[in-house]
């Protein structure tokens, strides 16, 4: 293998190398740890002197907390001696016994709960959570363009966010196979009398002017738009998958109409803009397929047109953050001009993915004495000193928080200290749960 080829891993522990990987078809040589095969982000990075760790992280408490997933708290310092509180989360998704979940609070993207309670919702006996952190950043107490997360998010096999844009996110497959990778969902309809594939922009997020918004019942139990435009009801043969195709019945069209219900088979096209003719033309009765398919960033992480990202075609589980830290072993923060908070101490979360196909789920306190918080650049630094190849930003400051399963106490409890002194209300949460079977 040449010097710096980009790399993935196949389950076996076979190495192959990207430009071999087109040519690989069964399921058996799938990825499991999908890297960078396509463009970057359009922005400079964050240069490697940035990230000033001047004391590595130190675990000063490891805890097998379950098969495959193991607990670390320690210190680092950074520049200026400033202390750090780290925690970090290795997890095996290939072990029988572990369940990485992207989730939802309550199931549905409006309302919102701490991280702790999103994650114990879904325990039912022989399924527990054992370690889970906030997931993608959103606006608290906002319904509008900044409430909805910023980025796609799979559960389960069900599409349940999707944005315009492309951005950095960890997907999953059955058999416990990650990837990373700057994606997004592409969903695309082919209506009566059009000829040819259109774009539906996003998926369950508040509709803002011009753009068609696809509603399913994971965003609230209406689409809680305005009056005026259009609201058109969708019988869906099957749940919405982040690829695939289906053949979609128009059952009611609402001229005019908002707020709309939400319903379990069932979707509702949104738009308020007469330039979105065809929408305005269907009736019911008319027919036609409905198209998703996860794409990787290149010319832009928000061009029309993008390839379908390498190994994102089976995922059953994604989580998506906002800023790459690390990519391909290099730092790949932002840079200051590009946006200014990552050059500044915060609290942080971020998602890694080291080169043996584990998951690093990290936390680092900030905003008071014993903890000042790190820039992404720093972050990024961290990550590859975990083993991490490629990892990105999640939702920090007030938001961060990692909660864990104490074996002695029994309980799920919050690890870390958040800087509000308490959990945060989130959208999402992103967890590690353990699976034994029911006797």
């Amino acid at each position: 293998m040449t010097s710096g080829a980009l790399v993935v891993r196949r389950r076996s522990g076979t190495l192959v190398d990207m430009d071999t990987l087109s040519s690989l078809t069964t399921a058996a040589t799938r990825v499991v740890v999908a890297t960078v095969a396509t463009a970057m982000l359009a922005v400079p990075f964050a240069s490697a002197a940035d990230a000033a760790i001047t004391r590595p992280f130190t675990p000063r408490v490891t805890t097998n907390l379950a098969p495959g997933i193991t607990f670390q708290s320690g210190t680092m310092r950074t520049s200026g001696g400033r202390p750090q509180q780290v925690r970090v989360g290795i997890v095996d998704p290939r072990n029988e016994q572990v369940r990485l979940k992207a989730l939802l609070s309550n199931d549905r993207v409006v309302r919102r709960e701490v991280v702790s309670r999103i994650a114990l919702a879904k325990q039912r006996p022989g399924f527990r959570p054992i370690i889970a952190t906030n997931g993608d950043m959103s606006t608290r107490e906002r319904v509008d363009g900044y409430a909805a997360p910023h980025s796609m998010a799979v559960s389960n096999g069900e599409l349940l966010l999707a944005t315009a844009c492309a951005r950095p996110t960890l997907g999953v497959d059955a058999e416990g196979n990650v990837r990373i990778n700057n994606v997004r969902a592409k969903v695309s309809v082919t209506p009566p009398g059009l000829g040819y594939a259109t774009a539906i922009h996003k998926v369950n997020v508040p509709r803002d002017t011009g753009q068609i918004v696809l509603y399913t019942k994971r965003y609230a139990s209406r689409t809680r738009t305005s009056y005026g435009g259009i609201e058109v009801v969708l019988d869906l043969q099957d749940k919405l998958r982040p690829n695939g195709v289906q053949r979609v019945r128009v059952v009611n069209v609402r001229r005019g109409g908002g707020n709309t219900p939400l319903r379990a088979g069932q979707a509702v096209l949104s738009v308020k803009n007469p330039k979105q003719k065809w929408v305005y033309r269907l009736k019911v009765g008319d027919q036609f397929p409905l198209q998703t398919q996860v794409v990787a960033s290149k010319g832009g992480p928000c061009a029309d047109s993008m390839p379908a990202a390498p190994g994102f075609d089976d995922i059953v589980e994604a989580q998506g953050g906002n800023w790459f830290t690390l990519r391909g072993g290099k730092i790949a923060a932002p840079s200051r001009s590009n946006y200014p908070s990552g050059s500044q101490r915060h609290p942080r979360t971020g998602l890694g993915v080291t080169a043996d196909g584990r998951v690093l789920m990290v936390t680092v306190d900030g905003r008071r004495s014993g903890s000042a918080g790190v820039t992404l650049a720093e972050m990024g630094q961290l990550m590859k000193s975990l083993g991490a190849m490629h990892a990105f930003n999640l939702d920090g400051g007030g938001s961060t928080v990692m909660a864990r399963f104490n074996a002695s106490s029994g309980r799920f409890a919050v690890a870390n200290r958040p800087s509000d002194g308490r959990q945060r209300p989130a959208t999402q949460a992103f967890a590690a749960f353990r699976v034994r079977p029911t006797r």
